[in-house]
């Protein structure tokens, strides 16, 4: 079985079952569906909300405002009240071993960040523009307590936490539907909405755009590997922005 088929184990069918003893029909435990079976799938209104998002990314790189993972989120927000599922079907129900899942987003986190940082952006920028990812917007952090106590609150909330909901909950759990939640669905939704998450750090550059979809790619097995649950990649992505802004607090990250 693949990652991107893994679903929790089933206690019932996942089709309704006539029942010769009760004569009763037995519906699928809710608990066992995927995002997808527990409402039914409309790739029309899946694709129409996907383009809307589209448009709100759009216009918060062409008018460089910094709040389009906010707006996002109030979008995703919407749409899923308004036709489900909810967010504990797309990934926020309690992980079944919490501890579990604290530790591989952690290692993933802080692994990739130290991976990504010396080894994968350095031979990014040497294939294509020979630059590395633009981090000078944070270069006044350098030896600054304060300043990187306040990128840490932002890291955690407006990075971590809304940007995994809009993008690797909603915005990928969307473009899955448009394909009914096949293996290829995911597989694509996985890709295309890591692709975006790159162009959406655009301000970093070409190695900056690839680093990041690539990190996107690394966020998107884990919610995979971890039964399509995001809290792993909430704290993945809070512990990798975290380790990202101690070497620049330090004064040693690449490209500063």
């Amino acid at each position: 079985m693949s990652l991107l088929d893994r679903s929790p184990p089933r206690r019932l069918s996942r089709t309704p079952q006539y029942n010769r003893r009760t004569q009763t029909i037995d519906a699928p435990d809710p608990a066992t569906l995927t995002p997808g079976e527990r409402s039914r799938p409309s790739p029309a209104w899946a694709s129409a909300e996907v383009a809307f998002g589209l448009a709100i990314l759009a216009a918060g790189l062409w008018w460089d405002f910094g709040f389009t993972p906010e707006v996002l989120l109030l979008f995703a927000l919407v749409a899923c009240w308004w036709r489900g599922p909810g967010w504990r079907a797309i990934g926020l129900g309690r992980p079944s071993r919490p501890a579990r899942a604290l530790l591989m987003g952690a290692v993933v986190g802080i692994g990739y960040q130290f991976g990504g940082t010396y080894l994968v952006e350095p031979l990014i920028a040497r294939a294509t523009s020979g630059v590395l990812p633009d981090v000078s917007a944070f270069r006044a952090a350098i030896g600054d307590q304060q300043r990187l106590a306040i990128l840490l609150v932002i890291s955690w909330t407006l990075g971590a936490l809304v940007e995994e909901l809009a993008v690797r909950g909603w915005l990928m759990t969307r473009l899955a539907e448009i394909g009914r939640f096949s293996t290829g669905a995911w597989a694509f939704a996985a890709i295309t909405s890591s692709a975006l998450f790159g162009v959406a750090h655009l301000y970093q550059g070409l190695s900056g755009v690839i680093a990041s979809a690539l990190t996107g790619l690394v966020l998107s097995a884990l919610y995979f590997a971890t039964g399509r649950n995001l809290w792993p990649c909430i704290i993945a992505h809070g512990c990798l922005d975290t380790t990202g802004f101690l070497l620049i607090y330090l004064g040693v990250y690449p490209g500063l």
